[in-house]
């Protein structure tokens, strides 16, 4: 990493193949200011206001997106294309294998077919238009040793120089340790700038950075809620999951703190996590958009920040649920629990609220990696005169979650959660 990074160079003379092959390669640059660092892209200011994720991408652009990251390069030829069609720009992630996952660092054999796969990527899509920068592996770090993950980081990052200069080259990790972010400046020469994924650190992480001697330039690649191994847990170990307000209000706050008072500065820029939705401890704990595509109140904060105003219509208040003259930490085998939601609409639109039971996911997965998403359980649930419901529990023991999802009929909906526990809990 240096202190003082120009990444340019004229236009590429050939392109290469694809659907975007007449259209002209964007040319972006990392710049020293007296501020701080800032990208140029065909020389005007671009400021990331992202999102990880494919999913809608006109959405995205409409709340005010303007740049999306992805974890491979692997086909996204047509994702550029969209992207391009919608004025968002593309920070394309090569995906460097993990230790944690059995991949081999200490075997040559290894190194050379991933990096040949890196230099196939980079020709495949260096020259397409909405092409930004290039995410250098994403967290190969966790879970392995960290001085294998930052010679073949750099070694990825110095093949993508030689065949593009035309476009960056930002190394993403799980957070930055005791030493991880000055260790990638001091040690990763082609790499231009840091990407983090942070969840609650995200709030004091200028102070860390600062503390360990950083001085470069970053972006969060990664933010957006308390992470699931962040949260206070059940006494049988489920972590407590924040309601769609709560994220809201966590999002905000650490936003104004960290992100929006660095840009121009040392801050590049963000990426909200998810564009989409997944399976990850719980079915909503990191989506910004509903499998149903509704999005939720985090889009709204996220829209406030990028145009300047918040949207026109906004997405339903959900705090949380609770039972009523029951203990969840001990529910009976089929017992009839009447469950409530405090919820309420900012325009007044007329609400409607779906309860479900899932049982707990047992997946003790890291890192992002796939979870199998689980089914409702098959109980009895009567809908109650207002923010409530009589729901009969399941018969069989164990750990569970009242999920309940509150929708405005607009496209945009809340979520909250309860871990529950049926039965006699373990010793």
């Amino acid at each position: 990493m240096k202190n003082s990074i120009i990444v340019s160079s004229l236009i590429a003379a050939s392109l290469s193949l694809g659907a975007c092959s007449s259209l002209p390669s964007s040319e972006v640059e990392l710049v020293r200011t007296d501020e701080g660092y800032r990208l140029l892209k065909d020389g005007q200011p671009h400021v990331i206001y992202g999102a990880g994720g494919t999913a809608d991408l006109k959405l995205l652009a409409k709340y005010g997106g303007n740049t999306i990251r992805t974890w491979d390069a692997e086909g996204i030829g047509d994702l550029l294309d969209e992207a391009h069609a919608n004025g968002i720009s593309v920070i394309a992630g090569i995906w460097l294998e993990h230790q944690r996952h059995g991949f081999d660092y200490n075997e040559p054999a290894q190194r050379r077919q991933q990096l040949d796969r890196v230099e196939q990527l980079v020709k495949e899509h260096r020259d397409h238009p909405a092409l930004l920068a290039w995410g250098v592996g994403n967290e190969v770090e966790l879970g392995g040793d960290f001085d294998v993950a930052l010679r073949q980081i750099n070694d990825a990052a110095k093949i993508i120089k030689k065949l593009d200069p035309h476009h960056p080259r930002v190394a993403i990790i799980a957070e930055i340790g005791d030493d991880k972010a000055v260790r990638i400046q001091n040690e990763c020469p082609d790499i231009d700038f840091l990407g983090i994924n942070t969840y609650g650190g995200l709030g004091n992480l200028t102070d860390r950075l600062t503390q360990q001697g950083y001085t470069g330039a970053w972006a969060i690649t990664e933010y957006g809620v308390l992470g699931h191994w962040e949260a206070g847990t059940t006494p049988w170990g489920a972590p407590y999951e924040q309601s769609s307000s709560q994220k809201a209000d966590f999002l905000r706050e650490a936003y104004a703190s960290t992100i929006e008072s660095n840009l121009g500065k040392s801050c590049l820029g963000s990426f909200a996590f998810l564009w989409g939705n997944k399976q990850e401890k719980t079915e909503t704990w990191y989506g910004l958009l509903l499998p149903s595509g509704e999005t939720t109140e985090r889009v709204d904060v996220l829209s406030e920040f990028w145009t300047g105003k918040a949207p026109e219509n906004l997405a339903p208040r959900v705090q949380g649920i609770s039972l009523a003259d029951a203990n969840p930490h001990g529910l009976a085998p089929s017992q009839r629990v009447e469950a409530r939601v405090v919820t309420n609409d900012p325009d007044s639109d007329p609400l409607s609220i779906e309860w479900r039971v899932l049982p707990e996911s047992s997946a003790q997965s890291m890192g992002g990696d796939f979870e199998q998403s689980i089914s409702a359980a098959d109980v009895m649930i009567e809908p109650g005169t207002g923010n409530n419901a009589f729901i009969t529990m399941p018969e069989a023991q164990g750990a569970y979650r009242i999920f309940v999802t509150v929708r405005d009929g607009k496209g945009h909906a809340g979520t909250a959660n309860l871990p529950v526990w049926i039965g006699d809990q373990p010793e």
